[in-house]
């Protein structure tokens, strides 16, 4: 018998972005130091890029110029299992 099961596989996503470009891109949100800003902006950013992971958890640091992005992104990696039947 078999069976697929997902496995999801986290890669780390850094980026560095100009303030301005940031700001612009998260109008939307009331509070754009807020976690689901930064993981709008990344989705956003892998809508672009025809990447299909889903972000997760994005943690951010800024200066006066930038912002700094480190998101968790995750990929479905689906795997065949076989699993055995046991009889008596």
């Amino acid at each position: 018998m078999h069976s697929n099961e997902t496995t999801l596989q986290v890669y780390h996503r850094y980026f560095k972005i100009p303030v301005e470009h940031y700001l612009n891109t998260v109008t939307d949100f009331l509070d754009p130091w807020d976690e689901r800003a930064y993981q709008h902006f990344v989705q956003q950013y892998l809508k672009t890029t025809d990447d299909h992971g889903i972000v997760g958890m994005v943690r951010q640091d800024r200066d006066e110029n930038y912002i700094y992005l480190d998101a968790a992104v995750r990929y479905p990696i689906i795997q065949q299992a076989t699993i055995e039947k046991i009889s008596n």
